[in-house]
């Protein structure tokens, strides 16, 4: 599959078949930030990786699933694995070395989860405490973002923006299928100027 091809099909996915993920699997996304670049190489992310079912059905309660619709996962669609990331507390680099780490390690990660045939979506934890003590992790670490891994049940389709609304929308198909409509500024919208 070209490059552009896989970007294209690793969209954030919602709704999920309620399997477990093989850890062997998630082993495989890990690489993807394990490779990461990372800002002066300081390499200071953390991950937690989870496919345990009580674990997985408590962070299914704790994340926030859909901002732009009235819309939530029933707990039969839920992820069958997590990846948790996390930094050191306080952390020893600023914000915007946090934030560009993250992202390029969780679309790497999102690549390869999709060139397996899963499914991923990137959420800002809510219950940080909660996690932290789901988890057993010391307070010395901060989670920064979760992402739920499974087999996905809704299909996501690409359009163009009408009238400046971007916001994304669904349509339930029935027998825990949906199409997920997520709109798209035209590459020329997006470019303010060549030379």
């Amino acid at each position: 599959m070209k490059i552009l091809d896989l970007i294209k099909k690793a969209r954030s996915h919602r709704s999920f078949k309620n399997i477990a993920v093989p850890m062997d699997d998630l082993m495989k996304i890990m690489e993807g930030a394990h490779f990461s670049s990372a800002g002066a190489n300081k390499q200071f992310l953390r991950y937690f990786l989870t496919n345990d079912k009580n674990i997985c059905s408590k962070l299914f309660k704790d994340v926030v699933w859909a901002s732009q619709i009235q819309w939530k996962p029933s707990e039969d669609e839920a992820p069958g694995a997590y990846i948790i990331i996390f930094t050191n507390n306080p952390s020893k680099l600023p914000l915007n070395f946090i934030y560009t780490d993250c992202g390029i390690a969780l679309q790497n990660m999102k690549l390869i989860a999709t060139s397996l045939g899963y499914g991923v979506n990137f959420m800002e934890p809510v219950k940080k405490d909660d996690i932290l003590s789901l988890l057993e992790i010391s307070k010395e670490y901060t989670p920064l973002f979760v992402m739920p891994i499974g087999i996905p049940t809704d299909d996501v389709i690409l359009t163009e923006v009408e009238d400046e609304n971007m916001k994304y929308s669904r349509e339930d198909l029935g027998s825990h299928h949906y199409n997920q409509f997520v709109p798209k500024l035209s590459l020329e919208e997006l470019i303010i100027g060549k030379k």
